[in-house]
């Protein structure tokens, strides 16, 4: 099997076709279909689990910004809060580093003029 997303490894097309028509359902027959169809993603889970030696084959994960932008769908605002704050932090972190690179470079181009190392075009 591909590598894919945790969602469209542990379910067939057949699985969500059913999570699709769930909603055309009488409410007061939904019940007994979100069971069978989260009974039936456990057990698919399970066979492809133990057909795969426990090797788990997946995409893989964002990163940077698009780690954040995948997260915050599912946060409520108390989280979304700390989220978008850790993604500020991070990126604050990143010009940090870009300029001490910079500081480190300028500091070597100095050195190297002081030690007459420099050619002079």
């Amino acid at each position: 099997m591909e590598n894919g997303t945790f969602d469209s490894l542990f379910t067939s097309g057949k699985l969500q076709m059913l999570k699709i028509l769930l909603p055309c359902l009488p409410a007061d027959k939904r019940g007994g279909l979100a069971v069978f169809i989260r009974m039936q993603e456990l057990l698919y889970t399970i066979q492809y689990v133990q057909s795969s030696g426990n090797e788990v084959k997946m995409d893989p994960p964002p990163k940077g910004d698009a780690l954040y932008d995948a997260l915050l769908p599912y946060c409520d605002p108390g989280m979304e809060k700390q989220i978008l704050q850790m993604r500020q932090t991070m990126q604050q972190f990143e010009q940090l580093k870009d300029t001490m690179e910079m500081a480190q470079m300028m500091q070597d181009l100095m050195k190297g003029e002081d030690d007459g190392s420099m050619d002079v075009g």
